[in-house]
């Protein structure tokens, strides 16, 4: 079975939309806690609630995935989720981490198809969803050098999400969804680029440029 990346670049888009997000980072807890029959706990907070030791409770919940797990239940034909995340790693691999674990929720996924499928259908949507390439289109539509500092500065995604989105394969995202989003972003966008133009203009470190990262990103 192969993973349907299109459909999950898609459903990002259409979650910066819904839930009208205007600025990054992009942060997917706020939006989990808006979602109907989705339950998002620390393992702090589980560990405190349960009298349990911390540790015990990731192992428990937390199984190979330490940094955040999301689990599913059917009840009367719909899904109830509980996402369970480590608050002591980083604001960029919570954000992740959660990013991914709400791909699985909007996605629908309950278990029925291979693991591997749906991690990939995942990964790629948290990938959309916290380093929107409508959001780079806009950036670069304005003749800005793009290179992998500014979209770290403009998106909060580095190296890491660079690198991810390099393997994907190319999608075909509806233009009005890219100009809505472009649309909700444009304040954030000027204010970005009005920094950068006095704040960091001369730099030209040795930060490569983005070269084909765009390459295949169809409108």
């Amino acid at each position: 079975m192969t993973p349907d990346y299109q459909t999950a670049a898609i459903k990002a888009a259409e979650t910066l939309i819904k839930y009208g997000i205007t600025s990054a980072p992009v942060s997917p807890l706020p939006i989990l806690k808006k979602i109907p029959g989705v339950l998002v706990i620390s393992y702090e907070t589980m560990s405190n609630d349960m009298a349990m030791d911390r540790q015990c409770v990731i192992d428990l919940f937390g199984r190979k995935n330490h940094d955040s797990f999301t689990s599913v239940e059917v009840i009367d034909g719909k899904p109830h989720y509980l996402v369970t995340y480590n608050q002591r790693l980083s604001q960029v691999l919570v954000q992740r981490s959660l990013a991914r674990d709400l791909g699985h929720i909007i996605l629908c996924h309950d278990g029925s198809r291979p693991d591997d499928v749906r991690n990939e259908e995942a990964k790629c949507f948290a990938h959309h969803l916290l380093c929107p390439r409508a959001l780079i289109h806009a950036v670069q539509a304005l003749g800005f050098r793009f290179t992998t500092e500014i979209l770290g500065n403009l998106t909060g995604c580095y190296d890491y999400c660079l690198f991810c989105m390099r393997k994907l394969p190319a999608v075909d995202v509806p233009a009005e969804l890219n100009r809505q989003i472009r649309e909700q972003f444009m304040p954030y966008i000027s204010d970005f680029l009005n920094f950068q133009r006095h704040a960091a203009h001369n730099d030209v470190s040795s930060i490569a440029d983005f070269g084909s990262y765009m390459d295949g990103y169809a409108e």
